[in-house]
């Protein structure tokens, strides 16, 4: 075997293998894609419903405004709405911009990088309506009492002292059992671009 045919081969076989390389590359970008959108589906999804619910109550709400006569549940009526209204729009972007990071179009430095600001702006949003899901505790009750005509239900105090510190317990360990879910599943996503 002459040298020159030597060199064909060995140009032909890295040919061969720098196209493999390349497939299985793009084999693995393709998976990491695949599993990341996956793991972030399953927020997005719960988020979405989660919407849907507070979208519902929120035009039920102001479809009974009217009814309200006292002032006080007007305005807790108008707050419970603006919640219902505005923490599922952020929630629902802050889940949107985790989502976006393209695998494939950057570095992947770059890629964790804004994943990793995306996830922070998701905590926050969450934080946030853990808050504002404490106010809505008690923003909610008087107006739908009046609603349904079972406004002296809530006026005595012993109501307010078992169920104030009830739904807040209650929110308090159903939000950690969701967000510590959350928790998991973003650790993983980040774990996939950290592994590219």
């Amino acid at each position: 075997m002459e040298l020159e045919e030597m060199q064909s081969l060995w140009a032909d076989v890295s040919q061969k293998i720098e196209k493999q390389d390349k497939i299985q590359k793009e084999l693995v970008m393709e998976i990491t894609r695949q599993k990341f959108r996956s793991k972030l589906n399953h927020i997005r999804v719960t988020e979405t419903v989660g919407s849907i619910i507070c979208y519902i109550y929120a035009m039920y709400l102001l479809s009974k405004l009217s009814e309200l006569e006292l002032w006080y549940n007007q305005v807790f009526a108008m707050i419970t709405i603006l919640i219902m209204t505005i923490l599922p729009i952020a929630s629902l972007n802050a889940v949107k911009g985790m989502r976006s990071v393209k695998i494939d179009g950057e570095a992947p430095a770059k890629m964790l990088e804004k994943f990793e600001r995306s996830k922070v702006r998701f905590w926050k949003v969450q934080r946030y309506g853990m808050i504002f899901g404490a106010l809505l505790l008690v923003t909610v009750l008087p107006p739908i009492s009046e609603i349904n005509g079972s406004i002296e239900m809530i006026s005595k105090p012993l109501f307010w002292v078992i169920y104030l510190p009830g739904a807040i317990l209650f929110m308090y360990l159903f939000s950690r059992w969701a967000l510590g879910k959350y928790r998991k599943m973003i650790d993983a996503s980040e774990k996939l671009l950290s592994e590219l």
